[in-house]
């Protein structure tokens, strides 16, 4: 008769079998990768105690050499596993320049585990003085009471223990098995990787990348319902990547990867594309094309309908008669394009005015190419944005290029999305905003950037910061590496004062990407209003060449405001005042200090001239603390009206 002992470890709603390798929360298995179970481990081990960065990877990988990005990642991923929601935000803490430490209490919990024999045996004694009681009868058919036998209670419990034990791991089993299913008439996601340039030329990689973006955008228009699409930003962190297809599959939550590669021969494009399920690897599709390159957008349709046939999508009759008619594209206008928004996915000023060059070419060669128009809107949106130029030089060439995108193919989620940034922050019309992101999104559902840009402009905005962050949290889903998205909804998350998520949303971004200006930016903003001063200046300081950045010279100034430290303040106020004589500053930077400072009239000088250039600070007037000291003067409220903020 054997028995056995193992050691389960639990912490929050978790629990840890590291004989089966399985993590549960709340009895409900957590999908985890080999090495990052192994990691899990090693940090519940030393559960409170600091575990060196080089101490990890020895044990890890003990035998091979690996960068120091591997564990960020795997790292990463275990965080994702155990969740974003506050209450699990700080299970594992970096400690800058050293390694992890695991913040939780951890249980032991021992449990005494029943072998087979032991069930049996226990069984054959229950029916053995079952079969006693029967023959304990004397020759007269009298029967005589029996002597019951001892232990048998205990015995009983460890029969009823052994069939408990016997059902739940078939009801384990069971559940597991349904669990890795395909979701059924559910919804599923999809990824599509990054297609493969196989011309043998580096200069013909944007007509990959643009590929790949045109096949998530068609899928995307799909039935919303039963199929989610991952974004761009997402999937072009695996270009030239060697990672497996369910390493990917685990980082991304999908069930699905589309694949694909081109070639050029002669006045032909060849391409491939297949579809496999990410569980076992099986190719479910696969197909070879070889067209002219004006035929480009009926491969791209053909490709969606093989893919909605394979994960049973409903398709409505409209859905099907589109994708079955045949459209063609000027080759030039098309390449134009293509190039366009390879260099617009730069996110550099320079990107930008390249993109712009590209879709005008576009346009050139074909008026009526409504999705060149949409990427002219979509770079002067962004052009401006960003302040690389001024907003009166941006807007309305943006609004003029997506209403023409919508007067020639009303169906472009990307042109809505674009004109809802222009209602918003130029013509300030935040009704009209509202209903343009919302058909953006009724359009297309699976646009992570109109999600993205409805939460963090107008819903924060106006102050619905609760549906803020769910239209967030669903741009997030769509692209689940794009650090922009994870900042912003990182940021909206301390505007709500849900300082302790938002903190450690940021710290992951930064963990993944240590250079992302947009996270240490808006991390500093964060401490500042935590009162960790010190710790906010450090943040804005890792930001290169922080001094030569008007925002970033701008948060220094405020954080000096805020400790009181006057003299400095005022000198990083005058110098950004010196710097807008010569090229375009943002006045909201020195308007903020001299209204943390008590400067009420030099800083309603700034924000009046910020008014004028329509600054989409100015968006902002009702819900940044840093205009409380403003607030009850006259002049502060008379421009909230001026912007018609709701």
């Amino acid at each position: 008769m054997g028995n056995g002992v193992k050691q389960l470890r639990e912490f929050g709603p978790f629990r840890v079998d590291p004989d089966q390798r399985l993590l549960l929360r709340d009895e409900q298995p957590v999908s985890l990768s080999p090495k990052a179970f192994d990691l899990l481990l090693v940090l519940l081990e030393h559960s409170g105690q600091i575990v060196l960065k080089d101490d990890v990877m020895k044990t890890l990988w003990p035998d091979t050499f690996v960068e120091e990005s591997n564990l960020g990642q795997h790292i990463f991923q275990l965080r994702k596993a155990l969740g974003d929601r506050s209450q699990d935000s700080s299970y594992i803490v970096t400690v800058p320049g050293r390694g992890y430490r695991f913040a939780q209490k951890v249980r032991t919990i021992v449990e005494d585990t029943i072998a087979e024999e032991t069930i049996a045996e226990e069984e054959s004694i229950v029916v053995e003085s079952h079969t006693r009681s029967r023959l304990l009868i004397d020759g007269e058919g009298s029967p005589r009471p029996a002597r019951r036998p001892r232990n048998r209670p205990l015995r009983s419990i460890a029969v009823w223990l052994g069939l408990v034990v016997i059902v739940f791991v078939g009801y384990w089993a069971w559940r597991r098995s349904h669990l890795e299913k395909p979701a059924g008439p559910g919804r599923v996601m999809l990824a599509v990787l990054p297609f493969q340039n196989l011309t043998g030329d580096p200069e013909q990689e944007y007509f990959a990348d643009g590929l790949t973006e045109e096949m998530i955008t068609q899928l995307g228009r799909l039935r919303h319902e039963q199929l989610g699409v991952i974004a761009r930003t997402s999937v072009m962190g695996y270009k030239h990547g060697d990672k497996r297809l369910d390493q990917i599959g685990r980082e991304l939550s999908v069930q699905y990867v589309l694949e694909g590669s081109f070639r050029r021969a002669g006045d032909r494009l060849r391409i491939t594309a297949q579809l496999i399920q990410v569980k076992d690897q099986t190719h479910l599709w696969a197909r070879d094309y070889d067209r002219r390159p004006q035929d480009i957008l009926t491969v791209q349709d053909e490709v969606a309908v093989a893919v909605a046939e394979e994960i049973q999508l409903r398709l409505t009759p409209q859905q099907r008669t589109d994708l079955a008619h045949a459209r063609t594209v000027d080759p030039d206008a098309y390449e134009a394009y293509l190039k366009g928004r390879y260099f617009w996915n730069k996110r550099t000023e320079d990107g930008f005015r390249r993109a712009i060059e590209y879709f005008n070419q576009a346009i050139a060669k074909d008026p009526n190419y409504a999705q060149a128009y949409a990427g002219l809107a979509d770079a002067y949106v962004l052009l401006g944005g960003y302040s690389f130029i001024a907003q009166e030089d941006a807007m309305p060439k943006a609004k003029a290029a997506a209403q023409k995108a919508i007067a020639i193919d009303g169906q472009l989620a990307d042109a809505y999305a674009s004109l809802g940034m222009v209602s918003e922050q130029w013509d300030w019309n935040f009704t009209a905003a509202e209903n343009d992101y919302k058909q953006a999104i009724k359009l297309d559902p699976n646009y992570s950037v109109a999600h993205h840009w409805y939460g963090d402009g107008y819903l924060a905005f106006v102050g619905r910061m609760d549906e803020a962050i769910a239209e967030l949290r669903k741009a997030h889903e769509l692209d689940p590496l794009s650090p922009i998205i994870a900042t912003d909804l990182a940021k909206r998350l301390c505007d709500d004062h849900r300082y302790d998520e938002g903190v450690a949303l940021f710290r992951r971004t930064l963990e993944v990407d240590p250079d992302f200006v947009e996270a240490h930016r808006y991390l500093a903003q964060a401490y500042a209003r935590m009162g960790r001063y010190p710790d906010a200046i450090a943040e804005v300081q890792k930001i290169k060449s922080w001094e030569r950045l008007d925002f970033a010279m701008g948060q220094v100034g405020q954080i000096y405001a805020l400790q009181g430290r006057r003299q400095q303040a005022q000198e990083i106020a005058y110098k950004l005042r010196l710097r807008s004589a010569q090229e375009h500053t943002e006045p909201i930077y020195p308007a903020k200090i001299d209204a943390l400072l008590g400067e009420k009239d030099l800083a309603f000088v700034w924000l009046e001239k910020a008014y004028k250039e329509r600054s989409p600070a100015m968006l902002a007037l009702n819900t940044d603390p840093d205009y409380d000291p403003l607030r009850s003067d006259p002049r502060f409220q008379r421009l909230i009206r001026l912007v018609s903020l709701p």
